[in-house]
C-alpha cells in the first residue's frame, strides 16, 4: 500500500505541477482602426448602394478609385449608415452620390456627421445647404431633408457635392490646414 500511496502522490504532484506552468493568455484587445468616417442618418425605403467618393492633396478629381461603396436595405425606419475611407487618408473633400437606383423613393437625410480621432463634426438636417449642394438630380426640400429624384436626358447621377464652409470642419478634425 505504501508503494500506491507514493504513486498517487506523485501523479497528484506533477498534475499540480503541469497545471501550474501552464501560460495564461491574457484577452487579445482588438485595435480600431484609426479611419475617418462619414456616417449618414438616413430614412431609405429601397434597397440601394450608396457611394462616398474622397481626395486628398495628391489627388484633383473624384475618381472610381477612390470610393467607399455601401449596399444599404431599405426600410421604414431610420439607419445609420457608415462610410470608413481606408487607414492613413485624410480627405480634403468629398462627394456624396445618395442613390444608384433610378427608381428609389425620396430618401431623407436626418444628419451626416464627419469623425475623426475621437473628433466628430455633426451636420443636422436644418443645416445640409450650408455645407452641401444637391446637382441637377435632386429635388431637395430644405424643410424636411427629404431628397427626391430625377432623370435628366436619360442620366441618373444624384450626388451631394460640398460647400466651401465644410472645409473649414475638415481642418478641425485633421488638425492641419487643408
Amino acid at each position: 500500500m505504501n508503494k500506491k500511496n507514493i504513486l498517487i502522490n506523485l501523479l497528484a504532484i506533477v498534475c499540480f505541477i503541469s497545471c501550474k506552468n501552464k501560460d495564461v493568455q491574457e484577452p487579445i484587445e482588438e485595435v480600431k482602426a484609426n479611419t475617418f468616417d462619414v456616417i449618414v442618418d438616413l430614412n431609405i425605403q429601397k434597397d440601394d448602394e450608396l457611394i462616398l467618393f474622397y481626395k486628398d492633396a495628391s489627388i484633383a478629381y473624384f475618381d472610381a478609385k477612390n470610393t467607399v461603396y455601401n449596399g444599404v436595405k431599405g426600410k421604414a425606419e431610420a439607419q445609420t449608415i457608415t462610410f470608413s475611407i481606408p487607414e492613413g487618408i485624410l480627405p480634403n473633400d468629398i462627394r456624396f452620390d445618395i442613390s444608384s437606383k433610378k427608381e428609389q423613393q425620396p430618401i431623407k437625410i436626418n444628419s451626416i456627421a464627419l469623425s475623426y480621432n475621437g473628433k466628430i463634426f455633426k451636420v443636422e438636417q436644418q443645416d445640409l445647404l450650408k455645407y452641401f449642394t444637391p446637382n441637377e438630380f435632386i429635388n431637395f426640400d430644405a424643410a424636411t431633408g427629404t431628397a427626391s429624384f430625377t432623370e435628366k436626358e436619360g442620366n441618373y447621377d444624384p450626388i451631394f457635392n460640398t460647400k466651401p464652409a465644410i472645409y473649414v470642419e475638415l481642418e478641425k478634425l485633421e488638425g492641419k490646414q487643408l
